[in-house]
């Protein structure tokens, strides 16, 4: 074996081997601490830029503190600010188009006006957030939190909300057409006046929502939980609403022509002046609902739970009833 001399001590050709690995290692290592420094450095002098000057489009931001940091009208397209810390940050018609904000802190931060179309939000955090007429259209908030958020007139077609909690969030006259809220939290939320035309809501909880004048047609909501809910005037035309649970609300005046009402549970439900020509209600369960006035013209009521419920006034043209038979006593009054 070869031996090799150092000072009087012989060294084999194993120890050479492992002082070179060593020193190989602590090599590669002060490469990488000297690397993570230079990198920290130089996010440091991106964020100074960006407090400066307002402008960082495209910048790495990952985990920066900007917290409170007064960013209105900032160019940040492209930028990545995942899990930074953007706690009250004023962040007012800044541009942050296709920006990646994944677990980032946005709690009570202001960003009315502000661009967010593509950008990425997965499990942020934007409770108590100020959106007003901002635009998130295809934007990705997957299993954020938007709770007692304001987007009053926010622009989130396209977006995909799912599991994202909206609980208490105002949502007033908002456009949310082609949304996914599947699996989403708006209890008590206040939806009036959106636009939720083909939005996806299976299995989302709307207990206590406000819903008034709200526009959903072609809409899912099978197996949606609309319990207590504010309907009044609202459009489910063509909506899907397999399952879902109804009882208590107060759909007075709403339109829900041809919509999918199978099983659907209307317990104690105000369908004052409601339309339901030519709706699926087989299997419904309407016990002690009020539907004096109701518009039942051609609607399918086959096999459903009609004990209790207040018909006065109701108009049947065509309409098949629980057991089977076919109503037509208003058909007379009306073109069928």
């Amino acid at each position: 074996m070869a031996m090799i001399s150092l000072k009087g001590h012989k060294l084999d050709s194993r120890d050479v081997r492992a002082f070179s690995i060593l020193f190989l290692f602590f090599g590669c290592l002060a490469v990488l601490m000297g690397w993570v420094m230079s990198n920290h450095v130089a996010k440091a002098d991106r964020v100074q830029q960006l407090q400066e000057s307002r402008t960082c489009p495209g910048c790495d931001l990952d985990e920066t503190e900007l917290k409170q940091a007064n960013l209105k009208q900032a160019d940040l397209i492209d930028s990545t600010l995942r899990r930074a810390d953007l706690r009250q940050a004023n962040l007012e018609g800044a541009n942050l188009t296709r920006a990646i904000l994944s677990e980032a802190d946005l709690n009570r931060a202001k960003l009315s006006g502000a661009v967010l179309d593509e950008a990425i939000l997965n499990q942020a955090n934007l409770a108590e957030a100020e959106l007003n007429g901002a635009s998130l259209s295809g934007a990705y908030l997957g299993d954020a939190s938007l709770r007692q958020a304001v987007l009053v007139g926010a622009d989130l077609s396209g977006s995909n909300l799912v599991r994202t909690n909206l609980h208490h969030a105002s949502l007033r006259d908002a456009d949310l057409g082609d949304v996914n809220l599947s699996r989403a939290n708006l209890r008590s939320a206040d939806l009036r006046r959106v636009d939720l035309g083909g939005a996806d809501l299976d299995n989302a909880l709307l207990t206590g929502a406000n819903l008034t004048r709200a526009t959903l047609p072609r809409t899912e909501l099978n197996r949606a939980r609309l319990m207590q809910s504010n309907l009044q005037e609202a459009n489910f035309g063509n909506a899907q609403l397999q399952d879902a649970d109804l009882s208590q609300a107060d759909a007075s005046r709403a339109y829900f022509g041809e919509a999918n009402l199978q099983r659907v549970n209307l317990t104690q439900a105000l369908l004052v002046g409601t339309i339901l020509a030519k709706a699926n209600l087989t299997q419904a369960k309407l016990v002690n609902a009020n539907l004096s006035g109701a518009n039942l013209r051609r609607a399918d009521l086959t096999g459903s739970d009609l004990t209790g419920a207040n018909l006065s006034g109701a108009k049947f043209c065509k309409t098949k009833m629980p057991d089977g038979s076919i109503d037509n006593r208003d058909c007379s009054t009306t073109n069928p």
